[in-house]
């Protein structure tokens, strides 16, 4: 995603993702590939996941204080028993900002902060509770070069200003 090109503004229906929970803040942030490959290489087997896309969930914190991660994939429905060190959480329905875009994913930090510092408060949206959530779709272009990946932003209209 390039800073000045507007997310799109989706409405998404509630989902569970599955998957291994790690805690960090944003100095610390950098070290979320380490659980993503962590999740890839532990093979878990995970009853009812939906194909097409893997999921980052991020939730419980302002940041600086601190938050969890989920590394996961989305299931329907939510399995009766999950492998080993994993766990389950919702993400909510309603209005999200969705930021897509294809490159390295080294570039995902420098597009969270533009979302969050850069278009919501300038926008017409606040934000509302739930998790924000990356989406790493299935891509035929995913590879050396890059890889698509979308930011779930949940968001509501600020009310207006009474004049």
């Amino acid at each position: 995603m390039t800073p000045g090109r507007e997310p799109e503004i989706e409405t998404a229906a509630a989902r569970h993702v599955v998957g291994t929970a790690g805690n960090y803040t944003m100095q610390t942030r950098h070290t979320i590939p380490a659980q993503w490959q962590a999740f890839h290489a532990a093979g878990h087997e995970i009853a009812n996941a939906v194909p097409g896309a893997r999921y980052g969930v991020s939730f419980g914190g302002d940041g600086e204080s601190g938050f969890r991660y989920v590394v996961g994939t989305e299931v329907s429905p939510v399995p009766d028993i999950l492998p080993q060190g994993c766990c389950t959480v919702r993400l909510s329905g309603g209005k999200y900002a969705v930021a897509r875009a294809f490159g390295p994913l080294s570039g995902l930090p420098a597009t969270f902060d533009w979302l969050f510092s850069g278009w919501l408060p300038q926008s017409e949206y606040r934000l509302r509770a739930g998790p924000t959530f990356e989406r790493y779709p299935d891509d035929a272009r995913n590879g050396a070069l890059g890889m698509a990946y979308e930011i779930w932003v949940p968001v509501a209209r600020r009310a207006r200003k009474k004049a």
